[in-house]
């Protein structure tokens, strides 16, 4: 079930890569006015000038941060 959900996850992820925006207002705690989202998206949807790349680095970075873990704990 995990694993069905990291690859449910990642699709969504790609997918939005290649058809941007920010997704519905209610998926944000703070709607249009959340921080995180400011981060990457402008109030219409779309990504700011180097939103997507950031996205994508974030994500990996913390996957491999994750990974650092993981491989110290076990």
């Amino acid at each position: 079930m995990l694993a069905s959900m990291v690859v449910g996850s990642c699709f969504s992820f790609f997918l939005g890569l290649f058809r941007p925006a920010a997704g519905p207002d209610w998926m944000w705690a703070g709607g249009r006015d959340d921080v995180i989202r400011g981060l990457y998206f402008r109030p219409n949807g779309s990504f700011r000038r180097h939103g997507r790349a950031a996205l994508f680095l974030t994500s990996v970075a913390g996957s491999a941060a994750l990974l650092a873990c993981f491989r110290v704990l076990g």
